[in-house]
């Protein structure tokens, strides 16, 4: 009888003779699938194995990766919720998280941990602005992660973000209720697919009320200030923008403005006071993400509140769900947001 060695079993699947060597080792690299396959086939064949099987199951480290720009770690107000949320799903299915903050200036081969290169980790969680080469790295490995408030557009990965879009929508119907004609825009919306959201559902509050209404309404955009996987910048021409919009425009000055985030939201009140601009007398605003400052602003930040928690727990939900089944129809996950409203919106 002839012995069956690994360069035939290759032959017969028509793969590599390494490929069914690291099946027949029970490398986690190969997918489960494919593994599943080689054994079957050599069994069939009658190959001696002196590996004993292992399900997907058995191979598993038990650790998840989250990973984060390291500018993230300035401020954890927004991402330390969502990392609780992560932390105690993880928890409830036997899971350790494993934190690495990531220097975006490097290389993925250089910024991405050591525990994803060395299999210390069953997948990641990915959140933020990371440069779409590390996506693409984590890809090129086929290993299993999911994206949170992400900027990559890509529907093959799953995402789980806030409901951005109708979050914005509604805070800005809320302004109209009261009255407001002249609103603003206030954020970058190119640098970041969550500001881009926030901007279309701003926009398309006033188009609805436009065409529903018999009065009409205005908006314009106040740039200079936005987010990036460096944290939040503020440009020169953000203070000019606002004097321009507020103060030096006399017959269509803005009255409200929606902000892409609580953070936009202080850094225009600040602006404002140094105009001499009283919100929410002169100016309504309403800011993004309720952050727990907002509580604690002069005056109360009325603002969208996302679950945090719930998104982190979530992505948890989705990691688990892509090791268990790497083929499973990938998801975008909008989970719903919430109007707070507190005291800076005044009815005219």
């Amino acid at each position: 009888m002839k012995k069956i060695t690994l360069q035939i079993i290759a032959e017969k699947l028509n793969v590599s003779k390494a490929l069914v060597s690291k099946a027949l080792s029970n490398d986690p690299a190969v997918n489960e699938g494919t593994r599943e396959t080689i054994w079957k086939t050599a069994e069939e064949m009658g190959y001696r194995i002196k590996n004993t099987r292992k399900s997907t199951r058995d191979l598993r480290m038990g650790n998840i990766a989250v990973l984060m720009p390291r500018a993230y770690l300035d401020d954890m107000e927004y991402w330390g919720k969502v990392i609780r949320g992560i932390d105690k799903e993880l928890e409830n299915n036997g899971y350790s998280m494993i934190l690495s903050s990531i220097d975006i200036s490097l290389s993925p081969k250089e910024g991405l941990p050591t525990s994803i290169y060395e299999k210390k980790v069953d997948g990641a969680i990915v959140m933020g602005h990371l440069p779409d080469s590390y996506f693409k790295a984590l890809e090129a490995r086929k290993f299993p992660f999911v994206m949170v408030d992400a900027s990559l557009l890509n529907l093959t990965i799953d995402h789980v973000l806030a409901n951005n879009f109708l979050g914005a929508f509604h805070a800005t119907g809320t302004l109209l209720e009261a009255g407001h004609r002249k609103l603003a825009f206030v954020g970058d919306a190119e640098t970041s697919w969550s500001f881009r959201e926030r901007s279309r559902g701003f926009e398309e509050a006033i188009r609805y009320f436009n065409a529903t209404s018999a009065e009409k309404a205005s908006f314009v955009t106040i740039q200079g200030i936005g987010v990036s996987g460096k944290g939040m910048y503020t440009a020169p021409e953000f203070t000019q923008n606002i004097h321009r919009y507020l103060v030096e425009d006399k017959v269509n000055t803005v009255t409200a403005m929606f902000c892409a985030n609580d953070l936009c939201a202080m850094e225009s009140l600040k602006i404002l006071n140094n105009y001499n601009l009283i919100c929410p007398d002169d100016v309504s605003i309403i800011g993004f993400d309720n952050l727990t400052i907002t509580e604690q602003m002069t005056p109360k930040l009325t603002t969208v509140s996302v679950p945090k928690a719930a998104i982190g727990s979530r992505a948890v939900q989705m990691i688990l769900r892509r090791i268990e089944n790497p083929d499973y129809i990938s998801e975008w996950v909008l989970i719903s947001t919430l109007l707070i409203e507190r005291a800076s919106v005044r009815k005219l």
